[in-house]
């Protein structure tokens, strides 16, 4: 009998829940204790979800992790036509990061990219001590991490905007944190993020309100949860009446 291919699970690691998917059934989820973001909790957290996998008969788990922003430091990088090469490239993101006052040293791991050409691109940075962390954790469960990124820059890569020709949202729901990502014409434009300390309602209609009034009103939002499958249709439409409102899963960028 030949061996099987190697397994790929999506993971999703975020305060108040994390979550495995394997093939195509639902999302097997492990509640945490709270919304507050605990690195290493996130880590047990993946290592009880792994633990969980059979192992007989498989070959080794390739793993797709989608992590929560609050682990990462993340910016939105304006268009530049003169950067050559990787070295550039890098130190642009790290002027952004200056820029919104983050500083980017050897105990971050940094990424930088541009999906569209003369559109915005992303940098994102996670702590190097967790990544090493990480990596434990999946060699100890015999699975291989292929890809680890930020919410954000998962959407930001992956995304694939329903009106490419007008103006729209994917608003990204975190137990402490909503962000909105702001698209006009099928790229990325704009980040914003606003705290939840009490009602996400409220959280959520002062971020609205702040994006519209810098973007104008949305013609079209996504709404994504970490890992309630809750939607946040109910005050979108309150403070955006004439968008449409899609949900999504939480496992769409994984």
């Amino acid at each position: 009998m030949s061996r099987l291919l190697p397994e790929s699970i999506r993971i999703g690691l975020f305060p108040g829940g994390c979550w495995m998917k394997r093939g195509r059934g639902a999302p097997i989820v492990a509640p945490q204790a709270d919304g507050a973001c605990d690195a290493d909790a996130l880590l047990a957290a993946l290592a009880a979800l792994l633990a969980g996998v059979p192992k007989s008969g498989v070959g080794k788990m390739r793993l797709h992790v989608v992590v929560s922003d609050t682990l990462a430091a993340i910016a939105v990088l304006p268009w530049q036509a003169a950067l050559a090469g990787e070295e550039e490239l890098m130190a642009y993101g790290q002027a952004c990061f200056e820029r919104d006052g983050r500083l980017i040293d050897d105990g971050w791991v940094m990424r930088v990219g541009f999906r569209r050409f003369n559109a915005a691109g992303m940098a994102y940075a996670l702590p190097r001590r967790w990544m090493e962390k990480l990596q434990v954790v999946c060699r100890d469960a015999g699975a291989r991490l292929v890809t680890v990124l930020p919410v954000s820059a998962a959407a930001y890569w992956r995304h694939r905007p329903t009106r490419p020709a007008g103006s729209g949202l994917v608003l990204l729901e975190e137990a402490s944190r909503l962000t909105a990502l702001v698209y006009a014409g099928g790229s990325l434009i704009a980040r914003d993020v606003q705290s939840v300390t009490g009602d996400t309602a409220v959280a959520g209609l002062r971020l609205l309100k702040r994006v519209s009034a810098g973007h104008g009103a949305a013609e079209a939002v996504q709404c994504w949860p970490a890992v309630s499958p809750e939607s946040a249709a109910g005050w979108v439409h309150d403070c955006l009446p004439d968008a449409r409102i899609t949900p999504m899963l939480a496992d769409v960028w994984s």
